[in-house]
């Protein structure tokens, strides 16, 4: 028998493998892919970071703009009508000359929700046939001819026409303060709306019955810590400013009463001088020169509802001077960072011989623009880029004052509030 030994060319030995072309070939495709992969996943996330940034931006914005509305939206408000007061003392209040200190029970203190210039309803008693009834209203008076003026815990000063008992009904009745947003560095000129840098007011601001002041500042950061410059004043003349906001309460932290307290940033309630948002771009314009007229024109505002479909804004002129006008921050594009629009109302005083009139003035708008840069370059673009916010406040408590005048309530709204220590009116100094 003969055995063959030669080899069956169709079968193989071993697993056929890859030559070192092929891995090369393949190592390179891989890599090829990871690259675009990696590269992918590098520009979204610099996408996500430069939406984030931007996100702060308006989130920050919205954030402070909420809060200005809320506050803003209570200027002025003065709380309406309370009748849990009634009149204290063990004996019976009979009319002065012309000044008594009436005594008031009821609440802790007594007279928490009564200021200068609220109005009082006092009894309700009728005696007689026919009746004869003692009720009145007056109005807590803070008018230093008449010699005492302390509005206390327990007293409130009025001028009263009838005897009253004790536990005789007291009741408040209360109107909006035309004046609670303030605009007092505006002295001169016939404008219909005020650039300024800084916006302050006053009211029942948190709704509890005490009255707070407040203000917000576009300023730059001090050399210490906490401590400011205004806007467009000494060596702040340019971006980046910060929007700044102080509430502090009008009350003697002692008695609880209304009184202005000397020092804005030493508040009562612990509020503190804060920056809202940072980074807010914008310039200082130059000063119009000594021969500028009355109203410095800084801007045209679009207004449907202005004759000629615009309005005039004008620069703020400070108090006392009536040719120092105030460098409004102005947006890359012109526009005030804060300005404000008014309605001046006449009316007669009928209380005078003869009748004379007067005049109030009611912010009725503030419109605040905002161009805020991110805090840090954008990944994708390299630079800082900006954001434009704006928004619109109306004040209801200012145009429920508005409303009241025109329809003859005038004489009805009350005054600035004002420290009777000093003789002074807001806004403080």
């Amino acid at each position: 028998m003969r055995i063959s030994l030669r080899r069956d060319p169709g079968r193989q030995t071993g697993a056929a493998g890859f030559s070192l072309l092929e891995l090369l070939v393949s190592v390179t495709i891989i890599t090829l892919l990871m690259a675009i992969v990696f590269q992918f996943l590098g520009a979204n996330q610099q996408r996500y970071r430069s939406q984030q940034l931007m996100g702060e931006v308006t989130q920050g914005g919205r954030s402070t703009f909420e809060v200005m509305t809320q506050e803003l939206n209570q200027a002025g408000y003065n709380p309406p009508f309370t009748s849990n007061k009634t009149v204290g003392g063990g004996s019976a209040t009979n009319p002065g000359a012309p000044l008594v200190n009436l005594p008031v029970s009821g609440g802790s203190p007594a007279t928490k929700g009564v200021f200068y210039g609220t109005r009082l309803v006092i009894g309700n008693t009728c005696t007689g046939s026919p009746a004869t009834c003692n009720q009145e209203e007056v109005l807590v008076n803070a008018d230093t001819s008449y010699g005492t003026t302390a509005l206390t815990t327990t007293s409130v000063p009025v001028v009263i026409t009838n005897p009253h008992s004790p536990n005789e009904p007291v009741f408040t009745r209360n109107y909006p303060y035309p004046d609670g947003i303030i605009y007092d560095n505006r002295t001169a000129g016939t404008g219909l709306a005020v650039a300024d840098n800084k916006l302050q007011f006053f009211g029942d601001i948190m709704d509890t019955g005490d009255l707070y002041y407040g203000e917000y500042r576009l300023q730059c950061a001090g050399s210490t810590l906490g401590s400011y410059i205004d806007a467009c004043t000494g060596t702040c003349t340019q971006g980046p400013f910060y929007l700044t906001r102080i509430v502090t309460k009008l009350a003697n932290s002692s008695t609880g009463v209304f009184q202005i307290p000397a020092s804005k940033a030493a508040a009562l309630d612990g509020a503190t001088v804060s920056p809202l948002v940072g980074n807010v771009q914008g310039t200082c314009p130059a000063l119009p020169g000594t021969s500028a007229p009355a109203n410095w024109l800084v801007f045209t505002a679009p207004d449907e509802t202005a004759a000629g479909g615009t309005t005039p804004v004008n620069a703020a002129i400070i108090y006392g001077a009536s040719a120092s006008y105030v460098q409004p921050v102005l947006n890359p594009d012109g526009t005030p960072a804060i300005w404000f629009k008014m309605n001046t109302y006449g009316a007669m005083d009928t209380t005078t011989t003869p009748p004379t009139p007067y005049y109030q003035s009611f912010v009725l708008d503030v419109i605040v623009t905002l161009t805020i840069q991110q805090s840090q370059r954008d990944p994708e673009t390299g630079t800082y880029r900006i954001q434009r916010l704006q928004t619109h406040i109306v004040p209801k408590n200012i145009n429920n004052a508005l409303a009241v005048a025109q329809n003859g309530g005038s004489l009805y709204l009350p005054l600035t509030p004002l420290d009777p220590t000093t003789g002074n009116h807001l806004p403080l100094p």
